[in-house]
Order: structure tokens, then sequence, then C-alpha cells
């Protein structure tokens, strides 16, 4: 509703005292029982409750409109027809960021033989309730069979309305060319809607130029050529782009002064023309465990404050936005004490940030995963789809 019902809100937060003038019958309708508000739904009158008073209830609420402008990453779908799929979610559109998980296997070390199953996709999606799946897999292993079956599966996830960040596990940065040449093929055999997203690789490392000496130089450089050259393509996809050192979300800016060499992306960024993206659907997408080191080799937590709200000020400040694709604090089997805090404060500052940080994807999904995995979010194997839902699981889809 544009007021809240009672008082009105005033510049400095605060509200007035007394009832607003749009309380009044004599605006109601044809029956007596409801009257209608610039800005907000129409109410009806439920009943006269004993210490509430009139006592009223939104009669025909309608979904808000989406925000306009290039940062939307699927325009607002029309009604889809009788039996149709689901439409992709609207990631700009929504009251908060989208609670995700990693469906690890694709990408695991010696071969992908554990890959996520479709059972596997339906467990995280309709059993767990994610929102968004993130599929780490090896580019080389990409055959097309392997992509036939990732086809099925990405299917599936967007006749519910989940969208998918395909994630490119290799830690490889390659040359322009290769990076184009790669997902141009590859993202071709996936809808372009919104409902498929790509992360062009994981924590990329391995920079070598002969021309310029400085990695973040270079990423910056690459990354508005990988842009720009997908774009040229014809791939629309929305990309997610990570960053050297890990992409750590607390080391996107570390506040180089001017006379210093960049040490960060978001220094590069400044210095060197910012993100270039005609269809303005790239993202930063950062990680960060909580560990000390955040090397998400530990299952205590070093620390009680996530540092998610000081980068989301960090990309609304350059006018970004972005994902959190890695990040964990427990595992099926329970919570450490030291990391009570940092895990509800890390779902709060998301959900007060959501404008600019639109989705998560937490760590440690999929059955690949040994039982002794300090961030599993699988219960043991033999009750995969016959296990009760975690208290973790729930605080990691939000609920």
């Amino acid at each position: 509703m544009k007021r809240q019902m009672g008082r009105e809100l005033l510049a400095d937060g605060t509200r007035a005292a007394g009832w607003p003038a749009w309380n009044d019958r004599s605006r109601s309708n044809a029956a007596g029982n409801g009257f209608e508000m610039i800005g907000a739904t129409k109410l009806r009158f439920v009943g006269n409750v004993q210490g509430k008073g009139w006592v009223y209830a939104p009669a025909d609420a309608r979904p808000c409109a989406a925000p306009a402008g290039p940062a939307a990453v699927v325009a607002p779908a029309a009604p889809a027809a009788p039996g149709a799929p689901a439409q992709p979610a609207n990631h700009t559109a929504r009251a908060g960021p989208l609670f995700g998980a990693n469906l690890s296997g694709a990408e695991a070390s010696g071969g992908d033989a554990i890959r996520p199953s479709l059972e596997d996709w339906k467990g995280y999606i309709e059993r767990h309730g994610f929102k968004l799946i993130r599929y780490p897999f090896k580019d080389d292993r990409m055959t097309p069979a392997r992509i036939a079956e990732l086809k099925v599966s990405v299917a599936y996830a967007r006749s519910k309305g989940v969208p998918v960040i395909l994630d490119n596990h290799t830690y490889r940065w390659d040359s322009v060319e290769r990076f184009i040449q790669f997902w141009t093929a590859f993202a071709r055999n996936f809808p372009d809607d919104g409902s498929v997203i790509i992360d062009p690789v994981n924590e990329p490392r391995g920079f070598n130029d002969s021309v310029l000496t400085n990695d973040w130089d270079q990423w910056l450089r690459d990354s508005n050529l990988i842009i720009a050259g997908l774009r040229a393509n014809g791939i629309r996809h929305p990309i997610l782009l990570e960053y050297p050192h890990w992409s750590a979300t607390f080391r996107f800016d570390k506040k180089e002064g001017p006379k210093k060499a960049c040490e960060s992306a978001g220094c590069a960024i400044d210095r060197g023309g910012g993100l270039k993206d005609p269809l303005g659907l790239t993202f930063i997408n950062g990680h960060r465990y909580f560990d000390k080191g955040s090397s998400g080799t530990n299952k205590e937590c070093a620390t009680s404050v996530s540092g998610f709200a000081e980068f989301a000020q960090q990309l609304r400040q350059r006018g970004l936005k972005g994902y959190i694709t890695e990040s964990a604090f427990a595992s099926h089997y329970g919570m450490k004490a030291s990391c009570v805090a940092v895990g509800a404060e890390a779902i709060a500052a998301l959900r007060a940030n959501s404008d600019v940080l639109l989705g998560i994807t937490w760590w440690g999904g999929g059955r690949v995963w040994p039982e002794s995995y300090i961030f599993k979010i699988d219960p043991p194997k033999a009750a995969r789809f016959s296990a009760s839902t975690s208290s973790y699981v729930e605080r990691l889809t939000g609920r």
C-alpha cells in the first residue's frame, strides 16, 4: 500500500499522529463495504473486532510493476498459456533476493560420474525449496551427451521458474578468443530469456599478459572484450563476472589511494572506465566464507559480520548489482555456536540489500560430497529423498 493504515509516514521517517484523511466511508463502493485510495489496493470490510476497531483486508491486490531500466534481468512476462512452463523469475522485481544452492558433481576431481541427476534437481527445487541453482562444471566434459542431459535439467528448472547459473569451474583465465568461442557455442544450447545465467570462470587465476603486468588491468580489459564479443555473437544471457583473489567479497574494493596501483576489482573498474555491456546484464559475482582467512576449510566461524552490507554498498556506489555464488556456515548435521550470529546476520544483510544483491547460491549441495564434508547440504545419502528438511536448509532458503 502507498501508506500504512493508521498514520502517515513523514519525510524524516516518523509517523504523524491521528488518522489520515483517506479513512473516509464517503468513498465506499455501492455495497457499502469497501473504499479505494490512490496508490493502494481496494479494501474490503472484515468486521468490527474487539480491541482493534474496524478491520479491513485487501480485496484486489495486484503485483507491483517491475522497475524500468536496463538493470532488469527479465522483462515482466505475459500470462502463460495453459500448460506452458512457469516463467523465469524477474530478479529485480522480487521483494527479496533469490536463495539458492550450488549443485556440485560435474566439476568433481577425477570425473563427473556423480554429477547431479534430474532427481537431484527436483529434490533441491521441489523438496528443499531453493529458488536459484548454480551448476559447476568443467568445460572439457561438456560433450554432446552431457549437454543434452544438462538441457533436460535446465528445462525442468525453467518450468519451475528457477533460474540456473552455469559455472565453468576451472579457475582458468583463458584468452579472450577462447572465452568467446566456448561460451558462444555453449550458451546457444540454452534459453536467453533470463532463465539461464553464465558464470564465465570460477575464481579466475593464471593471468598472463605480455603487455600489461597488473592482473586487475588485464581482468577489466579482457572482461569488457569478452562481454563485447559475446553480445556481438548474439549471446544475450546475463553474465556473472568473477575476479582474481578468489572473487572474495571483502576484496572487491580495497580502497587503494590515487598513487597506489590497483589491487582490487573495484579499483580497476573505477580507473578503467567501468564495465561495458550494451544490454546492462553483467553482474559482479562474489564469494564469502566465514572461517579464518575465508578459506572455506574450517567449520568454525571467525567473524560475526558477513560483510555483505559493505559489499552491497560498494556495488551500489558504482551503479552495479551482484550475486554471491559461494558461501556457507554449517551443514545438514548442525551448526557450530561460533557461526550462529554470522549466519543470521548474512541472511538479514541479503534481505536488507536486495536492491543490489540479487541472489545467493550456498555451497555444499549435491550427493558428491562425503558425509564428513563440513558444508554438506544433503542429508545422508541413503535418506536423501526421505529425510525431513533440516533447520540449516530452512535458513538457506530464507525461511
